[in-house]
């Protein structure tokens, strides 16, 4: 495949996520908030599943953020209802919020 057409394609995915994000309803986030949200959907197996901040700042996804940027987008995904504190866990812990588990539906 050669370069022009790789990068025919490239495009046409990131045109193709858009519209997804647009139909899910989260094409209003940031650009690092979307890349949080889909490292705490990756890192998470369920929707109940727990992750620690220092996971999805290592993620792939995460790991060029700033970090004053990474927690000010973690800390907007809570506000939102993106994201939870994780229940009974001591801090840095959280789990997918209502708000995705309606999108996860």
């Amino acid at each position: 495949m050669t370069t022009s057409r790789r990068f025919q394609s490239v495009a046409q995915l990131r045109e193709l996520l858009l519209g997804l994000e647009h139909d899910l309803g989260i094409a209003d986030l940031s650009r690092n908030e979307l890349d949080v949200l889909y490292a705490v959907k990756l890192l998470g197996e369920t929707e109940e599943s727990i992750v620690r901040s220092d996971a999805i700042r290592r993620h792939t996804l995460c790991n060029a953020i700033a970090t004053p940027t990474f927690h000010r987008a973690l800390r907007s995904l809570v506000e939102k209802g993106f994201v939870e504190h994780a229940p009974q866990t001591k801090a840095r812990a959280y789990k997918l919020g209502k708000r995705a588990g309606q999108i996860a539906h």
